[in-house]
Formats: C-alpha cells, structure tokens, sequence
C-alpha cells in the first residue's frame, strides 16, 4: 500500500495541469488598412477573425489581432509597426499600398517602407506574409526580407465587393480568409 501512494501522487500531478496551459498561444496580427480592417464588412467578418475561427476549429491555439486603419498608407503602417505587432506575434500578414497611390505617395517610398516593414519584422523572428499589390515588383523584395508573397488575388476578391466597389463584402472576406487559411497553416507547421 505504501509504495502505491507515491505512484497515486504522481498521477494526480501529471492529471491536474491540463495540456493547454503547458502550450503557448500563437500570436498572428493582421497589419493593413481598410480592407484589412473590414470596412463595409465589419470587424467579425474580416478576414483576420474569420481566419483565427478557422484554425481554432482546426485545433490551433491562436489569436489574430487586426491591425487595419482605413485610409492607412505603407509609411502609416511603418511608423505604427512596434505598436501594432507586438514582441510576441509569431506571423504577420501585411497587406497594404493601395492608398499609397491615391495620396500620391512615390512607388519607390512605398516599396521602400513595405521593404523595412519587412526587414523589421524579419528582424524580430516573425514569420511574413506579404499581400502582393497589382502593379508592383514585391518579389524581390518578399525574396530579400524572408517573407511569403503572395498575389494580389489572394488578399482581395474583385468578385465581391461592397457597394462602393472598392472594398470587399463579408463574402469577399470568406473568399480571401479562404485562401490565406493554406498558406497561414504551413507557417505554423
């Protein structure tokens, strides 16, 4: 009987800390603007909570924290980087530039501060997906900093969008945290 306690103890121990507490959270943030953000669509329904849903019924401990400002330009992004990802994000998921465009901003700058983005978050061990924009040679650039690009169709679906016809609908979101979802699993693997 005495020596039984000793083993009892230890199954208690081993049965009393559940396995979730000895795993660590994956910390994704979603750094954009209002595409990112989910204007028209709502927050819920943007791709970056749409994605976290889907790995967590995947069984993946995660949190997708969305980062998108409307209006927000490749400098806006860059300068509020150390703020909107945080020490502890594991991926990051950039999509941005399209405003860049329409407030005049250089091409050059706009890939020069999408490529320090990257260089930073490359810098502190994050993981990067890299939303390709129509028009621009990221390729180099993703290639250079250690980031995924991927195309332009894969962060935007044309096919739905609100009725601005500039941002995309809640199904425009499904189709885009869709494809994201591959590509974000093979990350964490």
């Amino acid at each position: 009987m005495r020596m039984l306690s000793p083993v009892l103890a230890l199954l208690a121990t081993v049965l009393v800390i559940p396995a979730p507490a000895l795993a660590q959270q994956i910390d994704i943030v979603a750094l954009g603007d209002s595409n990112t953000f989910g204007l028209w669509a709502g927050r819920r329904n943007a791709f970056p909570a749409l994605i976290e849903n889907s790995l967590r019924t995947g069984g993946y401990d995660v949190r997708v924290t969305n980062r998108g400002i409307s209006g927000d330009t490749t400098g806006g992004m860059l300068r509020r980087l150390d703020r909107a990802v945080p020490r502890s994000t594991e991926i990051a998921i950039v999509q941005g530039g399209y405003n860049d465009g329409r407030r005049g901003v250089q091409p050059l700058t706009r890939d020069a501060n999408v490529e320090e983005i990257l260089k930073r978050l490359r810098a502190r061990g994050v993981k990067t997906v890299l939303c390709g924009l129509s028009g621009a040679d990221w390729a180099s650039i993703a290639r250079r900093q250690g980031a995924v690009l991927v195309p332009p169709s894969t962060c935007y679906d044309a096919n739905n969008r609100g009725f601005d016809r500039l941002h995309m609908n809640r199904a425009g979101h499904r189709v885009v945290a869709a494809r994201l979802l591959p590509v974000i699993e093979r990350l964490l693997r």
